[in-house]
């Protein structure tokens, strides 16, 4: 939404602060903003729906020389956050592992789903963790920084779409040999092959 409120227009000399949301929150709208009005702060912030939605912030002025995404950052006040092997251990700086989110705003689990809420909401040392399913890592400094997801499960334009499901609904047509999925935050992409022509191809996609 902010890209295009600054293709169609300045932004108001009145603007003090921008906070964004998103797993994949581009840098190039960092400098957008700074360009139009530098002394407006910019921030991304990170989390989960079952964390209170946002866990983690990273102010402009904060983003690793170089990236191209805005990190995940540091917690906010009374969260807490781990990046953990498969078994619970910490990672060192720089090795990927799974987002662990304890503190302020943990829910108490899934209504009706016991199962779901036993596998994902832990206790460990008397604190209560969500394991987001996230892939993590750290960068000097105890900057978090976002990489994707354990699982096929991504976030498009603010939606949860299952890569596997894609795949299947590719896989299920005919002419289609084999399918890979997926994003890069912005937009769903595929790829496929085929056992018959482009033509006759395209024609069974739009049915999807």
């Amino acid at each position: 939404i902010l890209g295009m409120l600054l293709d169609l227009a300045p932004l108001p000399s009145s603007l003090r602060m921008i906070i964004m949301g998103g797993d994949k929150v581009a840098v190039d709208l960092l400098h957008r903003v700074a360009a139009q009005r530098p002394d407006c702060r910019v921030a991304g912030l990170g989390g989960t729906t079952e964390t209170a939605i946002h866990s983690t912030i990273c102010d402009a002025a904060d983003v690793p020389a170089g990236a191209a995404f805005v990190p995940y950052g540091t917690p906010l006040a009374g969260v807490r956050v781990r990046c953990v092997d498969t078994v619970g251990r910490d990672r060192p700086d720089r090795v990927p592992g799974e987002l662990w989110i304890g503190g302020a705003g943990v829910a108490d689990g899934y209504r009706g789903d016991p199962e779901r809420t036993a596998d994902r909401f832990v206790e460990l040392d008397g604190v209560r963790w969500y394991r987001t399913g996230d892939l993590v890592r750290y960068l000097p400094g105890g900057f978090l920084d976002f990489l994707g997801r354990a699982d096929h499960l991504v976030k498009i334009r603010g939606y949860r779409v299952e890569l596997g499901e894609i795949e299947a609904g590719l896989l299920s047509l005919a002419p289609v040999t084999g399918a890979v999925a997926w994003s890069d935050g912005r937009e769903l992409r595929a790829a496929v092959t085929a056992s018959s022509t482009r033509s006759d191809l395209q024609d069974e996609l739009v049915k999807v």
